[in-house]
């Protein structure tokens, strides 16, 4: 009789626990958290216990909740040591700290995962985390140094493009930084003006300076960065290099043309910009229509940077279709996201050379 009761309380056990793990696996995280709860209080030395604490520290972390999270995947590390999942706990154990701005506290726990784990997927993740403390704390060199070591674990993570516009971001920064100086506006003087002599945009003087209006006072300071900007394409890697002389300082993801309608090879210069571009298309008929900017047919999205020596042939621009970037699509074209296209549009000025290369088996640095 003893032994019947033993296994029927075994197998209520097991259901409970089947029913926790079904309500997780289905994305119930907050009926999932309150039964996980109450199974670690009635059986907590069960067979699935370990298994218990990862789904209710995971259920937390899906629902939002830091601190109940923080406390879940402190219980898993303290209760089961031998665990599998402690690269994982440690690293959601930072994000969690990190959230909360407990920086010292998440750096310990992302640096456990790159000490103690560094072949564990999540090890990405926490260099990521790490950048994104040190450059809150303004400790750029070690925040690239982070970056870096996230893109060379994981190129494709989610986080991938966050980490490198962030590292472009702080390239850039110090670029300004270093070539900057002061100019003082003369009679006669426009944000156009001077940025034609400095080799510069309109548009990045007014964001260097925190300028809201293109009108400017005689004798007034400005800081002025004049940039040697150059722009490198390599097709094999979907990758367009934004250049200071040799030195790669942002990295945008890129679709090219068609097998049919190959992007270009050789060298170039950014021949004409344009804002908001009209699409002149091909109808399947052969006849042309005008598309106008704003229009969701208009391909070319919010920018054109023409690049052949014949202006209107080829060129750098937005798209309509997102899914389109790190593709080959396009008619010759580069397809950038808007946001980046319109970031590159304010960076480079007509002149700045562009070289289209076929692939490289290296990293531009």
């Amino acid at each position: 009789f003893g032994f019947v009761r033993g296994k029927q309380k075994r197998e209520a056990e097991l259901n409970e626990f089947y029913l926790c793990e079904t309500r997780f696996n289905e994305g119930q995280y907050e009926s999932a958290a309150q039964l996980l709860e109450a199974f670690i209080q009635d059986h907590p030395k069960s067979e699935n216990a370990e298994n218990t604490h990862y789904y209710l520290a995971m259920s937390r972390e899906k629902l939002g909740n830091s601190s109940l999270a923080i406390a879940a995947w402190s219980k898993l590390i303290e209760g089961y040591p031998e665990s599998s999942r402690l690269a994982e706990a440690y690293y959601y154990l930072g994000d969690g700290y990190r959230s909360l701005d407990q920086h010292d506290k998440a750096v310990e726990s992302y640096k456990t995962v790159v000490d103690v784990y560094p072949n564990m997927p999540v090890i990405a993740g926490a260099w990521y985390g790490i950048g994104r403390i040190y450059e809150a704390k303004a400790r750029d060199a070690a925040a690239v140094n982070a970056y870096r070591n996230a893109l060379g674990k994981d190129p494709n993570a989610e986080f991938a493009a966050d980490a490198e516009r962030r590292w472009g971001n702080i390239n850039l920064r110090e670029l300004f930084k270093k070539n900057s100086t002061t100019y003082t506006v003369k009679r006669g003087d426009s944000l156009a003006r001077i940025s034609a002599k400095f080799r510069t945009t309109p548009n990045q003087l007014m964001a260097l300076n925190g300028l809201n209006t293109h009108m400017l006072q005689l004798n007034q300071s400005l800081q002025v960065a004049e940039t040697d900007f150059n722009i490198l394409v390599d097709l094999s890697k979907y990758k367009l290099f934004l250049k200071s002389g040799d030195a790669v300082i942002k990295r945008y993801n890129v679709g090219i043309g068609k097998s049919k309608t190959p992007t270009p090879i050789g060298d170039f210069q950014v021949t004409d910009k344009l804002l908001n571009p009209v699409w002149h298309s091909t109808l399947p008929s052969g006849a042309k229509e005008v598309i106008p900017p704003g229009d969701p047919r208009n391909e070319l999205g919010t920018r054109w940077l023409g690049f052949e020596p014949t202006r209107g042939s080829y060129g750098i621009h937005g798209t309509i279709a997102p899914d389109s970037i790190c593709t080959m699509v396009s008619n010759g074209c580069l397809r950038l996201l808007n946001e980046d296209v319109e970031e590159l549009y304010d960076l480079v000025v007509t002149g700045t050379p562009v070289k289209i290369i076929s692939g490289t088996n290296n990293n531009p640095e």
